[in-house]
């Protein structure tokens, strides 16, 4: 990439720079104002999009010094996928992303070359990827010790907000000399009522949270008959937030 910048610029520093070709020398032969025309479509081309948002560091696949890998670092896939971002206080629509859930990190495909770049965190406001909603929790005094600052997706809204934590810890191995890895995924849900956040990790941890609407909530589940194990949990919380957010306050 530095490489190309370098020659990028000295054809285009002798053709008179992007702009214009003015000069009073003699004129430069055909092989080479073709040459320059091609440096300037790929310089034009490698700032495409928005300079703003592609201005993070590169992000660097650290899985792959590992000898054998099982799963990967990424939420869903590993593969890019489309999405958006509110960034510094701007909105960019139609980009290619991956989430880093080890990291906690959002990377960014570059539209014209093959780089990956890792968007700053704390000028990432909220995300999309793949139809999935994700915000950035700023832990501080009012959250106390319930969360720590990341991303969560947001799975229910209104007088009580479901978020999901997603996460993966790496678990390395070593077997016959060789270094292998892990991923192993982590989810946990929180309820945000009121400005105060509730780790849900059960039927009751949740029916805590709508205590309001008991009788409402109450009615609710055994019509319902949702289940609350560990398979379950997610599904039904979500489907119960949605109903009591729904409920006239």
């Amino acid at each position: 990439m530095i490489k190309f910048f370098s020659i990028a610029a000295g054809l285009l520093a002798l053709a008179g720079g992007p702009a214009t070709a003015q000069t009073t020398a003699a004129p430069l032969p055909a092989p080479v104002l073709q040459s320059v025309a091609a440096v300037r479509q790929q310089y034009a081309a490698s700032f495409t999009g928005h300079p703003e948002l592609f201005n993070g560091p590169e992000y660097v696949d650290y899985s792959r010094r590992y000898h054998e890998r099982t799963g990967h670092q990424f939420f869903l896939t590993p593969e890019a996928m489309p999405g958006s971002v509110q960034y510094n206080g701007q909105y960019f629509g139609n980009q290619q992303l991956t989430y880093d859930v080890v990291l906690d990190q959002v990377v960014l495909r570059h539209p014209t070359n093959p780089l990956l770049l890792r968007l700053l965190n704390e000028r990432v406001e909220s995300f999309i990827i793949d139809g999935h909603r994700f915000v950035r929790v700023v832990a501080d005094s009012t959250t106390g010790n319930a969360i720590r600052t990341g991303y969560f997706e947001v799975l229910a809204e209104g007088r009580a907000q479901l978020l999901a934590r997603r996460s993966k810890r790496m678990q390395e191995h070593i077997l016959q000399q060789q270094l292998d890895v892990e991923f192993v995924s982590t989810e946990r849900l929180f309820l945000r009522k009121a400005g105060v956040f509730y780790p849900i990790k059960s039927k009751g941890a949740a029916l805590r949270v709508f205590a309001d609407k008991s009788k409402d909530v109450q009615q609710y589940l055994q019509s319902h008959k949702l289940g609350f194990k560990k398979q379950q949990l997610e599904a039904s919380v979500q489907q119960l937030a949605t109903y009591y957010n729904g409920l006239p306050q």
